[in-house]
Parts: structure tokens; sequence; C-alpha cells
């Protein structure tokens, strides 16, 4: 875990309000920067005790923010807000949808792209110095997007926009996020560091498996290993090949289920298995002492659904530099 000594954030005692917030892979990001969390938000009542567990100074808040009272909620320097990209990725085979029927309230997923709205409404309500929007790349091809962005200037706010992919800030997965960064002047730096591409084998444990004795659907994949006691990566995903651990780092980790494992192949057989959550929170950036409560499918789904701490934090720094600039220009 990096020192938040001489940290912009904590020197100008920058705080936070982490809107679907989930286990609070966002919250440990900005914290690790510097800053204080103050409130968190999330309809998730597991995710909501995972996180108070780890940050039990913040003010919890179980509330479906599509609907609520936002003055409810403490006033903060920053807003950071994942609001929900189910029915903006692609995902399980969904595809976009012709503008008339996104536009109708027959479209299931009306509702859940509504929760956007809520950054408008608190930013609004509280006049945040700065606000952080994390989604999926497919979020700027809503089709409210514009008028949401337009909503926010309207607000006194100067957006910037950046898809970032978490392998390049020392998270051992490739996982590419839209991230809109809102302030009230001047200009946040979002150009990215030199890639940091950490290989999926520095996270993960020395256990090779069981020995195969039957064939699996990652079969295929294991058949096109050629390199003899090399742990290799398989994917349950139509399409996927076999990638070295030592080499490469781990595709997107999901919410709805454990599809990573891992492939050996020896002189003396197959070996195989699944990916354990602790490893795919360490993919995350979660450190091993952070906790997760629930049973191990719900674990997977916080897990998957989080904000890679690394990514939060870096954009965290970001934003207080920014901020600490124009301070210092005042």
């Amino acid at each position: 875990m990096r020192s938040l000594i001489d940290s912009p954030a904590r020197s100008l005692g920058l705080t936070v309000t982490d809107f679907f917030s989930g286990a609070g892979g966002s919250s440990e990001g900005l914290r690790q920067a510097g800053y204080r969390i103050d409130a968190c938000a999330n309809h998730w009542e597991t995710a909501v005790d995972t996180h108070r567990l780890n940050h039990p100074d913040t003010e919890h808040h179980l509330a479906n923010l599509h609907d609520a009272d936002m003055r409810r909620f403490p006033r903060t320097t920053l807003l950071w807000a994942s609001p929900s990209c189910v029915w903006h990725t692609p995902a399980g085979g969904r595809k976009k949808l012709p503008v008339d029927e996104e536009m109708s309230r027959n479209d299931a997923g009306a509702l859940d792209r509504a929760t956007a709205f809520a950054v408008i409404a608190a930013a609004e309500a509280h006049g945040y110095e700065a606000v952080i929007v994390e989604n999926v790349p497919e979020f700027a091809d809503w089709v409210l997007y514009q008028w949401w962005l337009d909503g926010m200037r309207a607000l006194g706010y100067r957006a910037q926009t950046a898809v970032l992919d978490a392998a390049h800030f020392g998270a051992p997965q490739r996982r590419r996020r839209w991230f809109g960064v809102f302030t009230r002047g001047g200009v946040v730096d979002l150009t990215p560091p030199p890639p940091e591409v950490v290989p999926a084998a520095a996270i993960l444990e020395a256990d090779p498996g069981a020995r195969l004795t039957r064939r699996l659907y990652v079969s295929p994949q294991i058949d096109q290993i050629a390199e003899i006691d090399v742990p290799h990566l398989v994917m349950y995903r139509r399409n996927a090949r076999p990638r070295r651990a030592d080499q490469h780092p781990l595709a997107t980790i999901t919410a709805g289920g454990n599809h990573h494992g891992l492939a050996t192949v020896t002189s003396g057989g197959v070996y195989h298995r699944m990916l354990t959550n602790r490893e795919c929170a360490r993919a995350q950036g979660f450190s091993d002492d952070y906790q997760f409560l629930g049973t191990a499918k719900q674990v997977k789904r916080q897990i998957g659904n989080a904000v890679p701490v690394p990514v939060a934090r870096w954009l965290g720094q970001r934003v207080a530099q920014a901020l600490a600039d124009r301070q210092a220009a005042a």
C-alpha cells in the first residue's frame, strides 16, 4: 500500500462521497490517494456491510440512488459515482437497441441506465469541487449521453473523459473503462502514465489444481498449450485462447461468475483449477487484508463489480493535484 505522506489530497483535507460504492474499490483507491471517505451509498446490503467492515469511519447509506433525497448525504469535496453499467455493456449478449426502442418505457434497461441521473442530482444539491464517474466504454453510446454531459456543464463543470485500462496501472487484469472527470475550473491531466503491465502470475497461488481425468469446456484450449510445466490462463468463454500466466494479465474479471481458469501441462498429466476469489481480488488491486462478507458467490459478484483500486488511486491523485494547483494560483 502506498504511503499517504505528502499527498495533495491529505494536505488539503479532501473528502469523498462514494455513490454505487459496492465493496469499496473506488473508496480504497481514493483513501490510498489521501482522501477521507466521509460517506458511501449502495443498494445492496451485503456490499454495504463489506464496505463498512473495511471503512468503519465512513457514514454508510443503504439506498436506491435512483430516487434518493440527495440532501441526506454530507457535503464533500469530491463525488465518485459508478452508476449501473448492466444495460450499457454488451456482456451477456446484450445488443444496442434502436433509439426509438431505447427511449421507450418498455425497455427493461431504462431505469437501470437512468441511475446516471443521480450524479446530476447530487452535484446540483452539493456543488462538489470535482466529480469522477466510472462506467463501461459503451456508456458513451447511450442515446442520452450528450444530454447528460450538458447537464453537468449546466451546473458549471468542465467535462473531461478518458477510457483507461487497469492493466496500465499495475493491475494484473485487462479492464477498459470509461471515466468522466468534472471540475469547476482548470484542467485535470488524464494522460496515462507509462504502462505498468503486471502478469497474472504475480497474484496467483502456487497450487496447480487437480489432475484432469475428463474433458472440460476449456479442453480445446488446453490442447493448444505447447510448453510443459508452464501455467496458462484459460477462459470459460467462446473463442478464448490459452495465455502464459507469466507473460499476460487476466482478461476482465466480471460479476457474473469465475470464468478464469489455470491449466498446466506436465509430463505426468494436465492440471487445472479455477482462480479463487482472493486471486481475483488481488487482480482488482485489493490487498489480502481487505475482507469480503457474504457467500462465495456474493463475494465473487462484489469483486467483479469493483473499480480497480490502482485506477481509482491514480484518478484521485490527478484530481487532488489539479485542485492544489488551482488553490495555489488563486
